[in-house]
Formats: structure tokens, C-alpha cells, sequence
């Protein structure tokens, strides 16, 4: 199952790449954050275009340089770049959009997932389902 899950997250980023650099002519990224997707959409962006993103964001584990903070990437000249949301996260699907729509221009801002909460469940939703079965177990 988990190889399934990959390779439709691998495809989704391989569709919304090309319509993005190809078809609407973008080539100045950056990504955000710098989870498993983000390294997928680094790697596909270097193997495929030979395109590295202008840095990357991610609040968790920063450098100052390469990988930034929010706080940092404010301070950076981000005209005509294009904010990249590589993470599916179903956990923390909102609380990760609202950082950086909060932080940056909506027009600059590229969710490559925008619908991927409703495939991949939060915890809670799992243990709700888990729940609901195991009462019919026990009748």
C-alpha cells in the first residue's frame, strides 16, 4: 500500500510540474516544506528541468542559508518567485497552509496538494473509523 501511495504522489507532482513550467512558463521556486515532498519536488525539479529552487522553507529544521525559516524568507526579495506547498500531511494540512498564506502573496503561492487531506486520513479519523468497526466486532 505505502509503494501505491508513492507513486500517486510521484505522478501528481510529475502532472502539476510540467503544467506549471511548461504550460504557464514558472521557473523561479521555492519549497515549502522540507519534508519527504519536498524533497521529491526538489529532486524532480533538478533531475527533470534542471531547475534548483531558490531556498527552501521549513520551521522545523533551518539553517539561515539554504533552508529558511518563515521569519527569514520574509526578508528575502521573493519577486517573482513562486511559493511551492509540497506537503500532504493530513495531520497538519491547515496549520501548514495557514503559514504561509499568512507569510506571502496568495499569487505566489502553488499548493501541490490541494486536495490530498481527503485521501490521506488524520489519526483521529482512523482511530474514529477503528471505532465504529470494532462495535459491530463486538455484537
Amino acid at each position: 500500500m505505502p509503494d501505491l501511495v508513492m507513486r500517486d504522489i510521484a505522478k501528481k507532482i510529475m502532472e502539476c510540474m510540467k503544467t506549471i513550467i511548461i504550460d504557464e512558463k514558472k521557473d523561479r521556486f521555492v519549497i515549502y516544506t522540507n519534508g519527504m515532498g519536498g524533497k521529491l519536488v526538489k529532486k524532480y525539479l533538478d533531475v527533470e528541468f534542471h531547475i534548483k529552487p531558490e531556498y527552501i522553507i521549513d520551521n522545523k529544521s533551518y539553517d539561515g542559508k539554504h533552508i529558511l525559516s518563515i521569519e527569514q524568507a520574509k526578508s528575502c526579495d521573493n519577486k517573482g518567485v513562486y511559493f511551492l506547498i509540497c506537503s500532504w500531511h493530513g495531520d497538519y494540512y491547515e496549520e501548514i497552509r495557514k503559514k504561509i498564506y499568512d507569510a506571502f502573496p496568495e499569487e505566489q503561492i502553488i499548493d501541490l496538494f490541494p486536495r490530498m487531506k481527503k485521501l490521506l486520513p488524520t489519526d483521529e479519523e482512523i482511530c474514529n473509523v477503528l471505532q465504529y468497526v470494532n462495535m459491530y466486532l463486538e455484537k
